[in-house]
């Protein structure tokens, strides 16, 4: 992936429980070596409670995150029957019981799959979502207002595994900015005796970000007198949908001045799907991920390619 001073790819985390996602990130960095120099930043949030799936962009890979935003996600989710939260996951304080025993398998199945399909949630008040620029959990912290905000999420693939009262097991795929914790909650509240979440692993990001490719920081401790580029994975592995177009040395520096650059003198095994709009990573001939863009019309009414984001 060539010799940059800051790393440029991507390391898909295994997560543990325990810290947030930003400290994770900044542990990761000062083990690698890396604290105070070079972007860093992540895709999705997980709570300090959640494990698994977290990508890790370094460098100028950075600039992707935006692209992979909207991606689904899918998660495994154990929550608890009779007991409600502040925070609507274990870390909360309780703030209400009931007692879910009289609760019948069937109806605890049949409550959860009932979320399935497209519908509005009430974001939690303990949320990283800014209000007026400020994360709405400093706000319910020092007890102020926080006003309500309603999403329209999508809910797919809901699979139960396990139901052994007080606690339930299911895995969902959901849309870009559903909570788990909220869903937990509402299921309590639809079941009468409240729920909260005590346990939550994210399984994938997208098909591509997966527990498959993942590595804990354990993981990398135990090898990092390998180096860092061992563990980091090439960006444009992560995105099929664009087309690859291959470029020289002299093309490349035109793109790193945002150039448009004409297509019929480029090498493309995809060429016969190159048209208006369609989306283009530019490779070195080693695979390195230059640019990602999109085929325009150029002034010679021929097909060119528009860089939009250069990672080089």
């Amino acid at each position: 992936m060539g010799e940059e001073v800051t790393p440029n790819g991507v390391i898909i985390l295994d997560k543990a429980a325990g810290l947030p996602s930003n400290k994770v990130m900044e542990r990761l960095k000062r083990m690698l070596g890396l604290s105070g120099r070079g972007k860093a930043g992540f895709l999705g949030t997980l709570d300090p409670l959640a494990t698994g799936v977290l990508p890790v962009f370094f460098g100028k890979s950075t600039k992707l995150i935006s692209a992979f935003e909207g991606m689904e996600k899918s998660y495994r989710v154990t929550l608890r029957l009779g007991q409600s939260t502040d925070t609507f996951d274990a870390e909360g304080e309780v703030v209400a019981e009931a007692d879910p025993t009289s609760l019948t398998e069937e109806e605890i199945r049949t409550a959860i799959l009932s979320f399935q399909g497209e519908l509005q949630q009430v974001v939690p008040r303990f949320s990283a979502v800014k209000i007026g620029g400020v994360p709405a959990y400093k706000l319910a912290r020092k007890g102020e207002p926080v006003p309500e905000k309603v999403r329209n999420v999508n809910l797919s693939g809901m699979e139960i595994e396990r139901i052994e009262r007080p606690e339930a097991t299911f895995r969902v795929t959901c849309s870009a900015g559903a909570y788990m914790r909220a869903l937990a909650n509402d299921i309590g509240e639809t079941l009468g005796v409240g729920a909260h979440v005590t346990g939550l692993r994210r399984l994938a990001c997208g098909s591509l970000f997966t527990l498959g490719k993942s590595i804990t920081l354990e993981r990398i401790e135990e090898s990092l007198d390998r180096g860092i580029r061992d563990f980091l994975l090439n960006p444009a592995l992560f995105l099929p949908d664009y087309l690859p177009v291959t470029v020289e040395d002299a093309t490349e520096r035109r793109l790193r001045d945002g150039q448009t650059i004409p297509l019929d003198r480029e090498l493309s095994k995809e060429a016969v799907r190159l048209h208006p709009s369609a989306k283009v990573k530019a490779l070195r001939p080693c695979g390195t991920l230059v640019a990602i863009g999109e085929v325009v019309w150029m002034r010679s009414n021929s097909l060119g390619f528009q860089p939009n984001k250069v990672l080089v």
